[in-house]
């Protein structure tokens, strides 16, 4: 195999070893769902400026997904309906579901990944940004 191939296959596994993903719920979770939750446009850009992906994970389609989060001037890296979870945790290595409810935690448990409360991620956020 040509060097170029094997380094193209080594930067990919690093990156999907490297990047963490968070996906939110919107109701109860983001401030623009309903009911609102405590996350804001600023705690999701902070997540990108410290090299997080961030992106949807609710009970909607995608295509909803996608208007709310540009509906409120952020661009979403990915959105998936909870039940599709999986998708993200077959690309990447580190994925945490951020929601309000038992459902989410039934889904982040049902896929093998992280889950956050909405609270406990404000918390955690405000200790990672120092």
């Amino acid at each position: 195999m040509e060097r170029s191939k094997i380094r193209k296959i080594k930067t990919a596994k690093t990156v999907r070893n490297l990047v963490k993903v968070y996906a939110f719920d919107r109701d109860g979770t983001l401030v623009w769902g309903d009911p609102a939750g405590p996350i804001t446009k600023k705690h999701l850009l902070r997540m990108r400026e410290l090299g997080h992906k961030i992106g949807g994970s609710g009970g909607q389609f995608p295509e909803e997904q996608y208007r709310n989060w540009r509906a409120n001037g952020i661009e979403p890296d990915f959105a998936v309906h909870k039940k599709d979870l999986g998708v993200l945790k077959d690309k990447y290595k580190f994925v945490t579901h951020v929601g309000d409810a038992e459902d989410d935690k039934f889904y982040a448990a049902h896929f093998g990944i992280g889950y956050m409360a909405p609270q406990e991620f404000v918390a955690w956020l405000k200790k990672e940004s120092g």
